[in-house]
């Protein structure tokens, strides 16, 4: 196991890391399922790893987030009226997770993974494309409100995968790829200041480490919008596919 406290060793590690983390995370999402393991390998205890890695992610998509709004991808519209939702969600999350002890918590990340591997396999082929909203208004109703709450409680308890989670929301209200992607940074953002600010209350960040990792996963994090946005959704489809096999194999191997 490597020393948490050998800043040198960590920052060869996070950066390159976080590099590829942010990119995926805003392409697909996963990238703390790459992460959020590295650092608990650095030796940090679970809630510490999980904290830390808040503030990387908050940096990553931050970034993102004000890279689609300077090319007008931004649906602001769903964003303003559901965002607080994963705020509020994100608030429950972060409390209760901190009360996990760590073999519970690596017990939830391997059922995630197997969840978000199993969830494309169980999916109807051929069924409707995801459209681009006329407007940028959500379709109303109390669902698409609890859904957001959930992803921000999900997102509070673990974050990681919760950029799956995002893109199925999204798909589900009406939107594409695109969009759904600026929609989940946004909201990983709000919810992010919230969890963060949690989490640094009960002493479970290590601040130079995540600016090691978040130095990384903002600069993946620009790349990733800038490849979402030229890509379309053809190739981001693929690179969901990819993305969840390849960290489910990862999980597996770990365990």
């Amino acid at each position: 196991m490597f020393a948490a406290d050998d800043p040198v060793l960590a920052a060869l590690l996070l950066i390159p890391a976080g590099l590829v983390a942010g990119a995926l995370n805003v392409v697909a999402g996963g990238g703390s399922f790459l992460t959020l393991p590295l650092l608990i390998f650095l030796g940090l205890p679970h809630h510490a790893a999980n904290g830390t890695n808040r503030f990387a992610v908050l940096l990553q998509t931050v970034g993102a987030t004000a890279s689609f709004r300077r090319a007008g991808a931004m649906p602001r519209g769903i964003v303003a009226r559901l965002g607080p939702a994963c705020a509020l969600g994100a608030v429950a999350g972060s409390l209760l997770v901190l009360q996990v002890g760590e073999t519970a918590f690596l017990r939830v990340l391997a059922i995630v993974m197997v969840l978000f591997t199993l969830a494309p396999l169980l999916r109807r082929r051929g069924g409707a494309e995801a459209r681009e909203p006329a407007d940028d208004h959500p379709p109303p109703g109390a669902a698409l409100f609890v859904a957001f709450l959930l992803m921000g409680f999900y997102g509070g308890f673990v974050q990681a995968g919760v950029g799956f989670l995002s893109l199925g929301v999204t798909s589900w209200a009406g939107y594409g790829l695109v969009a759904g992607n600026a929609i989940k940074v946004a909201c990983i953002s709000l919810f992010s200041v919230v969890s963060l600010a949690i989490f640094s209350a009960n002493a479970a960040v290590d601040w130079p480490l995540g600016l090691s990792l978040g130095f990384g996963t903002l600069v993946g994090g620009l790349i990733g919008t800038r490849l979402t946005i030229l890509a379309g959704d053809r190739i981001l489809r693929f690179v969901v596919s990819a993305a969840t096999l390849a960290f489910a194999v990862a999980l597996w191997l770990r365990t």
